[in-house]
C-alpha cells in the first residue's frame, strides 16, 4: 500500500488542527455564554430584591449591569420596563418591554405591560393591535383583561360601539371585574344611553364597594337627573377618597347638590 504523500500528511493534519479548533471554540463560546448568565441572573436578582426594598436606584444600576452582562435576560428587562413605566417615562418603558418578548414571546405579564405603556403614552392604534393579538392567542389566560384594555382605547378613539363590545366582553368573562363595568359605564353615558349607564356604574359599585370612580360617574348623572339620592353617592366618594382629586370634585359638588 502506498504511504500518503507529504502534502497530504499535511492537508490531514491541517484540518484535524482545524477541527480541535473549531471544537475548542464551541467549548470557549459555551463557557462564555454559561458565563453570562451566571453574571445576568445575579445581578438581575439583586436588582429584584432592591426593587422590592423600594430601593429604585440601586434596583436599576443592578438591572443595567444584568442586561450589561447578558442581554438576553428577559425578566431584567421586564423590570427595566416596569420600573420606567412607574417613572412616567413610557417610551423608554415600551423600548425595554418589547425586547424582553423579541426573546420571550410567550412573556404575557410583559404583553400586558406594554399594552398598558401603550395605553399611558396614548398610542391608542398600537395598543389596540397589540390587545387583539394577545386575546388570539390560545394560551393567555386573563383575555378579559385584556378586552377591557382593548376596549379602553377603542373609546379614547371614540370607537364607542366596538368599546362597548369589548367591555361587555370584559365582564362576560370575569364578572367582578368592577373597572371593566365602571368602563362600559362611561361609554353608554357617551352614547346617550343613561339608563344602561347607571346600572353600569351600580354594578360596579355592587363588586367593589370602595372603588371611588364608579361612585363620582353615579353621583354626577343622578345630579344631572335632579336625583337627590346623588348627594349620598358624592358623599361616599369624598369618604373613600377624600385626599385626591376625585375627592375634591365630589365635595365640589357636595357644596351644591341638594
Amino acid at each position: 500500500m502506498p504511504r500518503p504523500s507529504l502534502s497530504r500528511l499535511t492537508a490531514l493534519l491541517l484540518t484535524g488542527a482545524l477541527l480541535a479548533a473549531g471544537l475548542l471554540g464551541c467549548a470557549s463560546d459555551s463557557e462564555e455564554r454559561k458565563e453570562a448568565v451566571k453574571q445576568g441572573t445575579y445581578h438581575y436578582q439583586l436588582g429584584s430584591n432592591y426593587f422590592s426594598e423600594q430601593m429604585v436606584p440601586q434596583a436599576l444600576r443592578e438591572l443595567l449591569l444584568a442586561v450589561e452582562a447578558d442581554p438576553q435576560n428577559a425578566d431584567a428587562l421586564h423590570l427595566l420596563g416596569f420600573i420606567y413605566m412607574g417613572r412616567r417615562d413610557y417610551n423608554r418603558a415600551i423600548d425595554y418591554f418589547r425586547q424582553a418578548i423579541a426573546i420571550r414571546p410567550d412573556f404575557y405579564i410583559c404583553l400586558n405591560n406594554l399594552g398598558a405603556a401603550l395605553l399611558a403614552a396614548e398610542r391608542w392604534d398600537e395598543a389596540i393591535v397589540l390587545f387583539e393579538d394577545l386575546i388570539a392567542k390560545p394560551m393567555y389566560n386573563t383575555p378579559e383583561l385584556a378586552y377591557n384594555n382593548l376596549g379602553w382605547a377603542q373609546f379614547k378613539l371614540n370607537n364607542l360601539r366596538q368599546a362597548s363590545d369589548a367591555f361587555e366582553m370584559a365582564v362576560f368573562l370575569q364578572p367582578k371585574l368592577c373597572l371593566a363595568y365602571n368602563n362600559l359605564g362611561l361609554v353608554r353615558e357617551a352614547q346617550g344611553n343613561t339608563v344602561g349607564a347607571l346600572r353600569a356604574f351600580q354594578d360596579s359599585i355592587e363588586g367593589c364597594p370602595n372603588y371611588v370612580e364608579p361612585h363620582f360617574h353615579l353621583a354626577q348623572l343622578l345630579f344631572k337627573r335632579q336625583d337627590p339620592s346623588a348627594r349620598l353617592y358624592f358623599q361616599r366618594c369624598y369618604e373613600l377618597a377624600s385626599d385626591s382629586s376625585w375627592g375634591d370634585r365630589c365635595r365640589s359638588y357636595l357644596e351644591i347638590a341638594p
